[in-house]
């Protein structure tokens, strides 16, 4: 007789782990299968690990200015170890991988520990074992991995996607690195800070081409202080093994040109985890592998339901995880609440950080609206100063008729803790007006986005 729950989610990322939860908690016998390492790719070979290294990155970037704190170093004395850096970054993804293990445990969760595939609308067969289990409903959260360009071989040690790159216990010397999305702009700032010689390439006209333009200029002027060469508008032509490592030919501005590098990191988008687990089955349809679902996170088959990165709607692991609520709560016949995707926070954390919500100011005007904007920079912020990091800035926008807040744009130090404010705000339809009442405390970096809704309204007060 086969075991039989009332949802079975596959895969263990932050959408899946999040839905089982859910599930659980609203008294839903729940079962989740994950063929490697609870927690998925972000807990375990992306969010997580990249973030460790950043810290790292942070500590051996702020040796350079240890004059600037009164702290004097024997330079004989000051190793940097990216070995260690490394060790440390996979400790943290453990203890996490650990803590969701617990919470499976503790949420009377059963994990197969197993790839599954769907053999129909109420079956779930575990690969490996051959084990097949009975559902009432199936949450996909299977996820995404790195996509290949120009057919490389990622088996090439020189030649990585993320995983890899995450785990090299050696710095390069040289480095490219194709895409300059989150992933691209993050190793670049950890690379670099640890003494890389590191080359962005990106297709667009500008590095996080899907930020705020005025945010992508910042980090691009960052970047080139730093050492870090930006070349945009540049199509990659071919890649070549060489003897010491890799050679890339690019097709730009100034028309093609060869780099050679030790390592190539390949961060030009992902692919949707689909295949193979039996969507044939179901008859299922999906456009480019991606899996098309309503706002309670439904597939056109009953029963079943997508969340995460196969949906083809913000690849980012605090959209899953919402996704994985509303699942949940669906299938427990709750009420819910539909996403506006355009107001998640989204955050790249290289040096300094970006973090954005809502609409961009060339998407704000090409929806029509007439907008105002104002732009407040850290240097004019007393934390900013006292921490010896002034530099970036907030930029909001508002509908200049309304004073409706319509998005934010920042790039500074952990800005990505200030984003979720104006993301409430947009939510809540908060306009500029009423931003200024608001009193944030002082010192502190939010100062910086009521600053700027004085600006919006015309009273400018520490600029």
């Amino acid at each position: 007789m086969m075991d039989k729950f009332d949802v079975v989610v596959i895969g263990g990322g932050p959408g899946g782990y999040t839905a089982a939860i859910r599930c659980a908690q609203l008294g839903k016998k729940t079962a989740l299968a994950e063929r490697e390492h609870l927690g998925g790719v972000c807990l375990n070979w992306g969010c997580i690990p990249t973030k460790s290294l950043l810290e790292n990155a942070h500590m051996a970037a702020n040796l350079k200015r240890n004059a600037d704190y009164g702290i004097t170093l024997d330079a004989g004395s000051v190793k940097i170890d990216y070995n260690a850096a490394y060790q440390r970054s996979r400790k943290v993804s453990e203890q996490l991988a650990k803590g969701v293990a617990y919470l499976m445990k503790k949420n009377n969760i059963t994990v197969f520990n197993d790839s599954a595939r769907i053999v129909d609308a109420k079956t779930v067969e575990m690969t490996a074992s051959g084990k097949k289990i009975n559902t009432e409903n199936i949450i996909l959260a299977t996820g995404s991995s790195p996509a290949a360009i120009l057919g490389l071989d990622f088996s090439d040690p020189d030649i990585l996607n993320s995983k890899k790159a995450l785990q090299l216990t050696s710095i390069p010397k040289t480095a490219v690195i194709i895409g300059a999305g989150a992933i691209g702009a993050e190793f670049a700032a950890i690379w670099n800070a640890f003494g890389a010689d590191v080359t962005l390439v990106e297709m667009q006209d500008r590095i996080l081409p899907l930020e705020d333009a005025d945010v992508s200029a910042y980090i691009t002027k960052c970047f080139n202080a730093d050492g870090v060469k930006t070349v945009t508008s540049a199509k990659v032509e071919a890649v070549n093994k060489t003897k010491s490592g890799v050679e890339i030919t690019i097709d730009g501005k100034n028309g093609k040109t060869k780099i050679t590098c030790e390592k190539l990191l390949i961060s030009a988008g992902t692919r949707p985890n689909t295949d193979g687990i039996g969507l044939e089955s179901l008859k299922l349809p999906a456009e480019r592998g991606f899996i098309p679902v309503d706002d309670n996170m439904r597939t056109a088959v009953k029963g079943v339901y997508a969340i995460g990165d196969i949906t083809g709607k913000l690849a980012l692991a605090h959209t899953a995880s919402a996704q994985g609520i509303i699942a949940a709560e669906t299938i427990a016949g709750l009420d819910t609440r539909p996403i506006t995707y355009k107001n998640i926070p989204r955050c790249t954390y290289c040096m300094p950080e970006t973090a954005s919500a809502g609409l961009t100011e060339a998407e704000a005007r090409e929806a029509g609206y007439e907008i105002k904007t104002a732009v407040f920079p850290f240097s004019a912020n007393g934390r900013a100063l006292a921490a010896g990091r002034p530099g970036g800035f907030v930029k909001i926008l508002a509908d200049s008729k309304t004073g409706e807040i319509l998005g934010a744009h920042m790039a500074g130090d952990h800005v990505s803790e200030l984003i979720p404010q104006v993301a409430l705000m947009i939510g809540l339809e908060v306009t500029d007006e009423e931003l200024t009442k608001i009193i944030y405390p002082h010192p502190s970096l939010s100062e910086a986005l009521v600053e700027a809704a004085h600006m919006l309204t015309g009273n400018p007060i520490n600029l």
